[in-house]
This record gives structure tokens, C-alpha cells and sequence, in this order.
């Protein structure tokens, strides 16, 4: 029984830690699929990493010590990214948020697999160990993939020599994390030293993605525009995603949860749209070019379905309500008019309307004497 329950602990906390992250993921761009897909390569690699470790101590190569301390780390850390430089060269791929949660992914499906083997190995204390595993050994197998995730995601964003070094200190990080934990729980230190070291890594991650959403952000607001059918209030409430429960309570309070979930989808749909367009630009070729915009054409879609089923009244009311002062008519007008004005009162459409009169001489006052 307390096996039973040892297990439902090693296997149910990581996935509530990995759903948790999730919700970081403001946007909603991350595919469950290719979570799932993570997931299950963690758990693959953990295949992998059981074979090939104790082949390296069998074999002389490295003693116990060496494995459990250096090359074991430096293995696993590189088995669980093989997945993720699949996964960003995806057209449907996105952004920095997505490759650490992908990374977050699977590194927890490793640490699962992982759990098992330690708390079957130990029935005696099957309890404590999951529990000590869930927070700490766990933690730190999710933070080192999802580092390296949202690395090759900057790479995937900027191929210059910038994208080389981020994907450089994402190894440099992670590997030395894994290696300094692991040498640590050898040496015997205190349980909740490891517990906050995994939480550490937990607060990593948390502002990877945090820094990745402030960049999509700045996507959103230079691609999406009119050319995607999105209009500018609708890009700007895309942009101030952090603010979107709050902006949604009007429609809440009019149309109910339903068309407010609806609505938020949509807005979710458009940002990721402005994503595509940035990543347009840093596209491996013009194949991958051409599968970006399919995938853009999609989301149109599926974002026109979404409308649809919001309804026109909604959709009326979306724009009416979030339409700021900024894109007004009178608005417009009166930066065309201080765009143009000499920054005299009165001036811009008033100075050109000057402008163009012809002026007529003034009249001879000496005439004017003469006549009298």
C-alpha cells in the first residue's frame, strides 16, 4: 500500500508541476501533443541513460563516482534535448516559452521513469523518498532540458552568432546544475537543501519564460495587423496579454463565460499569428518560409471559426469596448493635424489651407486718398 501510494506521488506531482508551468503559457501557443511527445522522449532517454551508464562503469571507462557526478549529467542533459532540436525546427513551433516547456517536458518524463526505479529500490522508505524526489531530483532534471529548450528556441529566433552563445550557455548551465546537485546528494547534504536547490531551478524557468513572453509581446505588437483581419484594439489587448482576465470581464458580464472563452482563444490565435510573422523573417529557407505561412493560413481559419462561433453581436461588442482613445477617428485627426503644424496655434491644416490662397495686394492707400 505504501508502494502504491509512493508511486502515485513519483508519477502525479510532476505532471501537476508540469501542467502548473503551463500556464505560464499565456498565449496558449504550446501544443499538448507535443508535450505528450516530450514526455514521452524523457522517458526514452531515461531508457537510454540505464544502458549506457552502467555500460561506461562496466566497461572501466569511469568509475561509480565519475558517472554518478560528471559524465552521467553531462549524458542525460544532452539525451533529453535530442527531442527538443526536432521540435523547434517545427513550423508550428513558436517562441522561448514553448521550448521550456517542451524542455520542462521532458526533463519530468526522465525524472518519472526515474522515480519508479528509486522508490521500487527502496520499499522501506518508499514513502520519503518519493516525496523527497517529486521536490527536489525532479525539479532539477526539468530545469536543465528546459533551459536548453528555451536556448534552442532563441537560436530558432536569432541564427547569428547570438543564437550559437545562447545555445552555448544553455549547455554550460544546465550540465554544471545537474553535476553540482548530483554531488551534493552524494555527499549527504540536508533534504531541504536539495528542495530549495530544485526550487531554484523551478524559479529558472519561471523567468525564461516571463523574459519570453515580454518578447512575444513586442511581436505581437509590430506583426499583427490588418493584413491578418486583426484590427488594432484587438492587436493591442493581444499585446497586454497579462491584463486579459481583467479585459474580459465586460464580455463575461454580457455574453457569459462561454463567449468570453471564445474570445480568448481568439486573441490567443491572433497573437500567435504575430509570432509566425516575426519568425518569417528568421526562417531556416524558403521552404520552411512557405510551411510557416500554411501554418498562419490555419490559424486564420481555425481564428474565423472561433469568430463565427463568438458571434457578430460579440464581436461587435469586442471592438467597441476595447477601442482606445488612441485609434479613434478624432484621434487620427488630430495627429495628422500636429504632424503637419507649424506648432503655432492654428496651424497645421490651417497653414497649408493659408498656404494655398493666393493672396491679393493690398490696396494703395494713396489712390484710395486721391478718389476721396
Amino acid at each position: 500500500m505504501i508502494i502504491a501510494v509512493a508511486l502515485v506521488i513519483a508519477y502525479l506531482v510532476p505532471l501537476l508541476f508540469l501542467f502548473g508551468v503551463r500556464r505560464f503559457d499565456l498565449y496558449g501557443t504550446g501544443r499538448f501533443w507535443l508535450n505528450g511527445l516530450a514526455l514521452a522522449w524523457g522517458v526514452a532517454a531515461y531508457g537510454l541513460a540505464a544502458q549506457i551508464n552502467p555500460a561506461l562503469r562496466n566497461s572501466g571507462l569511469a568509475s561509480y563516482e565519475t558517472v554518478v557526478r560528471v559524465t552521467g549529467p553531462i549524458l542525460e542533459e544532452f539525451l533529453k534535448a535530442l527531442i527538443l532540436i526536432y521540435i523547434v525546427r517545427r513550423a508550428d513551433f513558436n517562441y522561448i516559452v514553448d521550448g521550456a516547456l517542451y524542455g520542462f517536458g521532458a526533463g519530468m518524463g526522465f525524472a518519472m521513469i526515474e522515480n519508479t526505479e528509486y522508490v521500487l529500490g527502496h520499499p522501506d522508505s518508499a514513502l520519503i523518498v518519493a516525496v523527497a524526489r517529486v521536490f527536489s531530483t525532479n525539479l532539477v532534471h526539468a530545469t536543465g532540458s528546459g533551459v536548453i529548450g528555451a536556448a534552442l528556441a532563441y537560436w530558432r529566433g536569432d541564427r547569428s552568432w547570438r543564437g550559437w552563445f545562447a545555445i552555448l550557455l544553455g549547455y554550460a548551465f544546465s550540465m554544471p546544475l545537474h553535476m553540482a546537485f548530483n554531488t551534493m546528494v552524494n555527499e549527504g547534504v540536508p533534504l531541504i537543501v536539495a528542495i530549495v536547490y530544485g526550487f531554484i531551478g523551478l524559479a529558472v524557468i519561471w523567468y525564461a519564460i516571463r523574459r519570453g513572453m515580454n518578447i512575444q509581446k513586442t511581436w505581437v505588437g509590430e506583426k499583427l495587423g490588418m493584413g491578418d483581419r486583426v484590427t488594432n484594439s484587438e492587436a493591442k489587448v493581444a499585446k497586454n496579454i497579462d491584463e486579459l482576465d481583467e479585459l474580459l470581464e465586460p464580455i463575461r458580464k454580457e455574453f457569459g463565460k462561454e463567449k468570453a472563452e471564445t474570445v480568448k482563444s481568439i486573441i490567443g490565435k491572433q497573437a500567435e499569428i504575430g509570432i509566425k510573422r516575426k519568425l518569417m523573417d528568421s526562417a531556416f529557407n524558403e521552404e520552411k518560409r512557405r510551411e510557416i505561412e500554411k501554418v498562419i493560413q490555419s490559424i486564420s481559419a481555425e481564428m474565423d471559426a472561433l469568430r463565427r462561433k463568438a458571434g457578430p453581436y460579440c464581436m461587435m461588442f469586442v471592438r467597441t469596448v476595447y477601442l482606445d482613445q488612441d485609434i479613434k477617428i478624432w484621434d487620427r485627426i488630430n495627429l495628422r493635424v500636429e504632424s503637419a503644424s507649424t506648432g503655432q496655434k492654428g496651424g497645421g491644416l490651417y497653414d497649408r489651407a493659408t498656404a494655398r490662397i493666393p493672396r491679393k495686394p493690398a490696396p494703395d492707400s494713396s489712390k484710395e486718398d486721391k478718389n476721396l
